[in-house]
């Protein structure tokens, strides 16, 4: 029997932007596939986003495991699609030493934030392509464009998934299938508190309205691009961010 409601997977659900996206999500109807590692967080989420007729379903998953990701989209696919879309939200943040050549950090964040990436979206494409539509959000940052000091790897690791975005849009385009990129700036979650406000001075001058985000702020363009709202937009990075680049 078809399901009611049309469904997305969200990965990095447990925490952030990806919590408040699955959130935003299920309060406009979806039923959400909760992807993360944290099994008590990924609980509390799936209360805020089952209610009423609109159901989710948790699922604890390293997404560095290729096999792993594999075999758990094919189960959502075989018992829930077809699949409406996807939120590629998780995401590590950690200091890097670019003097340090055996520095363990750089493969850490390249395989969470790129390949943590790649993984679930091409677990999904060949069921958004045979059903003829989709739309696959990944998560970057202002800092795949501007670079960041003492993060390269991470500037680095988000650079690689903005190239990914350009390119799986054109290759899926033929499909009805759209891709795009969400673009944070400074953004307020548990990832980034304490960063933030060691710094608050400098990000509000170079941020024109003054403050960070709020992950709820983000996660609303989030769900406008998986929406049938966002039908012509494919290939963008869509910046959220205050006005960072403008500064």
């Amino acid at each position: 029997m078809a399901n009611k409601n049309p469904q997305v997977i969200v990965t990095g659900a447990s925490s952030g932007i990806g919590r408040a996206t699955a959130v935003e999500l299920a309060q406009q109807g979806y039923d959400v596939h909760l992807i993360g590692r944290n099994q008590e967080r990924l609980a509390r989420v799936q209360q805020e986003t089952t209610f009423g007729d609109v159901v989710s379903y948790p699922y604890q998953l390293e997404l560095t495991d290729k096999a792993a990701v594999k075999k758990t989209f094919d189960q959502i696919i075989k018992q829930f699609g077809p699949i409406a879309g996807l939120v590629n939200s998780a995401g590590i943040f950690s200091v890097t030493d670019v003097t340090n050549y055996d520095d363990p950090t750089w493969s850490k964040i390249m395989n969470v934030n790129f390949f943590g990436t790649l993984y679930p979206t091409l677990a999904l494409l060949p069921q958004l392509y045979a059903q003829g539509f989709g739309s696959v959000v990944n998560i970057t940052s202002v800092d795949a464009f501007d670079g960041i000091q003492d993060y390269s790897a991470y500037s680095v690791s988000k650079g690689a998934v903005t190239s990914l975005t350009k390119t799986l849009a054109i290759e899926s385009a033929k499909h009805n299938v759209r891709v795009n990129a969400i673009v944070p700036g400074v953004t307020d979650t548990e990832m980034t508190h304490d960063r933030i406000q060691e710094n608050l001075p400098k990000y509000q001058a170079k941020v024109p309205l003054g403050r960070a985000a709020q992950a709820s702020e983000v996660a609303k363009p989030i769900a406008f691009l998986i929406s049938d709202g966002a039908t012509y937009i494919t290939g963008q990075n869509v910046h959220v961010n205050g006005g960072w680049r403008l500064a």
